[in-house]
């Protein structure tokens, strides 16, 4: 599994892991069982961004949300 995307929300997932061991966890199991394979997150600073998964790959894309 890779973690790809943008590179501030990367560092923003990573932050939020930091502080919350499981919540990664949580993330990829919503995005998983959503029909579009989306979560969405929000940074400590307030960013929005939305965690994909690829079901071919198993790797995580992280997108600024729109």
């Amino acid at each position: 599994m890779k973690l790809l995307g943008d590179t501030q929300g990367i560092a923003a997932l990573k932050e939020l892991h930091a502080d919350n061991k499981t919540y990664l966890k949580f993330l990829v199991g919503e995005a998983k069982s959503n029909t579009d394979l989306t979560a969405p997150f929000t940074s400590k600073s307030g960013e929005k961004y939305n965690l994909k998964v690829d079901p071919r790959t198993g790797d995580l894309l992280v997108e600024a949300a729109g």
